[in-house]
């Protein structure tokens, strides 16, 4: 997972940096467990939030509950198929890791805030 204030400072450092020649292979992010984040959301929510796996053949209409139209939820469930089955991860040879440095608290308490606003 990755915070767009940790991309947003990453790509700020590659664009003001000494140049470099040929291609760079960056992944920007840290693993974060599904019980992580719920246990985030909990402490900024002040509520128990717990984290429960969806059956794959649940996910489709998981998808469209969070706003993807009908018929079109493929991709998502293509990319979560890619990350259950490993090949899809952290850490592919030839690319340098940037982990990051915003907990999913943090993206939580921004959120919470501006809603307040």
């Amino acid at each position: 997972m990755v915070a767009t204030t940790d991309i947003g400072a990453e790509v700020a450092t590659l664009l003001t940096v000494p140049a470099w020649s040929g291609q760079r292979v960056i992944e920007l992010g840290s693993m974060v467990s599904a019980d992580e984040v719920a246990e985030q959301l909990g402490e900024v929510l002040k509520l128990d939030v717990k984290a429960f796996a969806i059956p794959r053949a649940g996910w489709a209409e998981g998808f469209e509950q969070f706003g993807i139209p009908k018929g079109r939820t493929g991709p998502a469930e293509e990319m979560f198929e890619a990350v259950n089955a490993g090949w899809m991860d952290l850490g592919a040879e030839g690319t340098e890791h940037v982990a990051g440095t915003t907990f999913a608290r943090q993206v939580f308490e921004v959120a919470q805030n501006a809603t307040k606003a």
